[in-house]
């Protein structure tokens, strides 16, 4: 299951349907609203396992998350920010742009509303053998960074047990872990979806992963 934390509704007004740039708020703004503020605070050895995405789901049914664009405008420097499909987005993070705080720009219609959050993804390496660290240090990390920025709310977030690697549908994808007793083979469900509980002794002899192919995404699982 995907860790996504969903704020309110009235975080933010966005703009016109039109596909029309027009100021909506600014890059600091953004990224307190999206919780990133806190995520970026943390020392880069505390969060270098884990992506922090956006997510944004407008309120209006006939409009798409993927029909949502949003531009930084830095200068003359503009850095537009696509939405997938599922609503989630990428923000750049840039220390110059913390210090200069840029406009944001959207191109949805005025005066509708939209749910905003952020979504933790882990880290994966793009190749098909690595260690089993390489695949599961993200999980303490994660739950680490939920305990130091959470706050008063951190007893209300979710323990983060393993990943999920989401594979093409039907694929016959498989992870392969290579430990003292003999290869751990795991298959993809009709799904394309294989999950992986974090396995603390594997951790600890860092066997080797291998996988058959490259998953089209990485999720954690949640207790």
């Amino acid at each position: 299951m995907k860790l996504l934390i969903c704020l309110t509704a009235l975080a933010a007004t966005l703009a016109s349907a039109a596909p029309v740039d027009r100021p909506w708020t600014h890059y600091n703004d953004l990224l307190a609203m999206l919780k990133m503020d806190r995520f970026y605070a943390a020392p880069p050895s505390q969060r270098d396992k884990v992506v922090m995405r956006g997510v944004v789901h407008p309120d209006d049914p006939a409009m798409a998350p993927k029909d949502v664009v949003f531009t930084i405008v830095n200068g003359t420097e503009r850095q537009r920010i696509q939405v997938d499909p599922d609503g989630g987005f990428d923000v750049p993070f840039n220390p110059e742009w913390v210090k200069s705080n840029p406009e944001v720009l959207t191109t949805v219609a005025a005066g509708k509303k939209a749910k905003f959050g952020f979504r933790a993804v882990p880290v994966l390496p793009q190749k098909l053998q690595f260690s089993y660290a390489s695949l599961m240090d993200s999980v303490p990390q994660v739950n680490a960074l939920i305990k130091s920025q959470a706050g008063m709310l951190r007893f209300l977030m979710p323990t983060l047990v393993g990943v999920t690697l989401q594979f093409p549908k039907g694929s016959p994808a498989t992870v392969s872990l290579t430990t003292a007793d003999g290869i751990k083979h795991f298959t993809a469900d009709a799904n394309g979806v294989i999950k992986l509980p974090l396995d603390k002794a594997l951790l600890t002899a860092n066997v080797p992963v291998t996988l058959s192919a490259l998953p089209a995404s990485v999720d954690f699982i949640e207790d």
